[in-house]
């Protein structure tokens, strides 16, 4: 926000060569009737205003050796409003007018210039907005033909580049419509030609505009002005990206545009350029010729509020109405399935996962409400009780670390929950789910209680990589160990097999997790190492079986957690390993329709979810099938 004693130092920033008065300058004001522009009313503190209509974004705060050219933006201005039209919806081949925050990246990326040079300022810019809020023809067609026509810049190379052919169609059908309905535009098109085939046109002064693939190997040699990158999502690669910015180096004030919706949370060209954004919006990171355009819910944000429609939607009750969005939450709500695809694509929340199992606020349900509150003291004393099933409790640093008692007191309600039900449900018929670990994985055990519809939930990993994790990956893998969340194992870099066992199992010494339950029915397990575990069990006197993990057997476990979490008649106590690992689960399904979680296609670990959904199978199915079944273990 400009304080009035900014403001003067401020206005040294605008130049106008005609000496043109502000008040005068067309800058579009907030006042529309129809689409169509009323008011033009500005002085140095409007345009200062107007500048910083991008979100969270201050374009003066890297600005030294810029200025802003008022004269070109009104020629900017100029030219869009009279040259372009809308190339679909209700007002088909009208005049464009863009809104103002369209209006005000297009002051921005164009009239901020470098003192020495009078180049542009901008040569990259990341225009990170939900699907419906006009993106493709403002930015796409209308900066298109910008640095086609307007640009000045002799026999430059303008490109489209999209992960498929169809997407790069769109933007093309919308720059040839715009120009077959401009007689000036068209005359200036080399035999007043558009090649549909190829989807290209070029200039009488042999500039050439083309749509590309992402087959980046043969776009090398290429030396582009401008290159307009659609949808930087759908980028599986972005070594086109590569090519095509490397290929901007020869050029004077070349421009790279990005536009995007939200990626799901993954290693991608577009979380890179994202995370690079925000670091430029919020001055962490110093680079004056990239700007960002960034419109966004935050995921603590209610999804089901106008409030938070209109925050991440800048066309919002303009080109998005609000029963489009009332529509999509009702249709959402109560579908998982369809719930991340929703937060992504219209309010640019990134997700863990493409499409949702179970969100989050689903799944938090199962938080207990009302729990008596044990003393900290008191929990690390249990713990110590029963040191193979929680293993941390052997390591002299939860005792010396003063940290460990930070960390417990927020996991307090929680850990007041579980001792609780430990207790409470020592008698009680319950399942045991086993999902067993390779070298990188999380050894996990569920216990479900049906008559209370409880889950019990452990989970180990190597304790050499505990912390390592934690930095590589920036998951509170450390933080879980020293709460108690996450036993480690042994002090190699690979899972204990045998410190596993003997925690669910016991010792002479020291009773396991299974022998507290007095009504375990079964324990299923995944076959993978079924061997070991099943000849554990059986000379432990546990009935044991490995449950299969297709289709067939995880379809109505799936589909009973799910229903169990959405009636609130599922409790886990709020534990955040396995609420981390249930926003990880993707669900495949076949031709039936029967589903299961697929460990391929999840970004991080789930096997905490697995492990229950085998306990839940055991309780559905007892008779499924035993491990006698299984060639070779007999």
């Amino acid at each position: 926000m400009t304080t009035d004693a900014e403001e003067p130092a401020l206005e040294s920033f605008f130049r106008t060569k005609e000496k043109r008065s502000l008040r005068k300058v067309p800058v579009p004001d907030t006042i529309y009737d129809h689409g169509r522009l009323i008011g033009w009313k500005w002085t140095h503190r409007n345009i200062i205003k107007f500048l910083r209509t991008i979100p969270d974004y201050d374009p003066f705060a890297q600005a030294e050796g810029y200025y802003f050219d008022v004269d070109e933006w009104y020629r900017i201005i100029s030219f869009i409003t009279n040259e372009t039209c809308y190339p679909e919806g209700e007002l088909t081949g009208q005049k464009f007018v863009p809104e103002v925050w369209q209006s005000a990246v297009y002051a921005n990326l164009f009239c901020w210039k470098k003192e020495e040079t009078n180049y542009r300022r901008y040569k990259e810019c990341f225009i990170y907005v939900p699907r419906k809020n006009g993106k493709t023809t403002a930015f796409g067609a209308i900066i298109t033909l910008l640095m086609f026509f307007y640009d000045k810049e002799q026999r430059s190379q303008n490109f489209c580049c999209a992960a498929d052919v169809e997407q790069a169609s769109v933007n093309f059908r919308h720059t040839e419509f715009m120009i077959q309905q401009n007689q000036n535009l068209l005359c200036r098109l080399k035999d007043k030609r558009i090649y549909k085939s190829t989807r290209s046109f070029e200039h009488t002064d042999g500039s050439v505009f083309k749509t590309l693939s992402s087959v980046a190997d043969t776009k090398h040699g290429l030396s582009p002005n401008f290159v307009y990158v659609d949808e930087v999502h759908a980028h599986t690669s972005g070594e086109l990206i590569d090519v095509m910015k490397t290929g901007t180096a020869s050029r004077r004030q070349p421009l790279t545009v990005y536009t995007t919706t939200a990626d799901y949370d993954r290693p991608s060209v577009c979380n890179l350029l994202l995370e690079k954004a925000r670091a430029i919006r919020d001055n962490r990171q110093m680079q004056p010729s990239f700007l960002p355009v960034i419109y966004e819910a935050l995921p603590s944000d209610d999804f089901r509020s106008p409030t938070v429609w209109g925050k991440a939607n800048p066309n919002f009750r303009k080109s998005i109405t609000a029963e489009y969005f009332e529509d999509m939450v009702a249709s959402v709500e109560n579908n998982p399935q369809e719930l991340n695809r929703f937060l992504r694509l219209h309010l640019n929340i990134q997700t863990k996962t493409e499409t949702a199992w179970i969100p989050s606020h689903v799944w938090s349900r199962g938080n207990p409400e009302d729990v008596q509150l044990l003393p900290v003291p008191e929990i690390k004393r249990w713990m110590s009780e029963h040191p193979t099933w929680n293993n941390i409790a052997l390591d002299n640093r939860f005792y010396e670390n003063a940290s460990v008692d930070v960390y417990l007191n927020n996991q307090q309600k929680y850990w007041s929950w579980f001792i609780k039900q430990c207790e409470e449900l020592r008698d009680e018929e319950c399942y045991a789910g086993f999902d067993n670990t390779v070298v990188q994985d999380l050894a996990s055990l569920a216990l479900y209680f049906p008559q209370r519809g409880v889950i019990l939930h452990w989970c180990w990993c190597p304790a050499a990589s505990v912390y390592r994790r934690q930095k590589e990956q920036n998951i509170p893998y450390g933080i879980w160990w020293e709460s108690g969340l996450l036993n480690a194992t042994g002090p190699l870099d690979t899972t204990d097999d045998e410190a596993i066992l003997t925690a669910m199992l016991g010792n002479e010494d020291y009773p396991g997790i299974l022998s507290h339950f007095r009504g375990l029915r079964e324990v299923c397990f995944d076959r993978f190492a079924a061997r070991i575990v099943y000849v554990r069990l059986r000379e432990f006197g546990y009935p044991a079986r490995a449950y299969p993990q297709n289709f067939a057997g995880m379809n109505e476990p799936c589909r009973k957690l799910e229903a169990l979490v959405t009636d609130r008649q599922l409790f886990h106590g709020g534990n955040t390993v396995l609420e981390w690992e249930a926003g990880n689960v993707v669900i495949v399904s076949d031709r039936d329709g029967k589903y299961r979680p697929d460990k391929s296609k999840s970004t991080q670990k789930i096997d905490g979810v697995v492990a229950a959904l085998m306990a839940v199978g055991g309780w559905l199915y007892p008779e499924v099938e035993t491990i006698k079944d299984i060639r070779g273990l007999k």
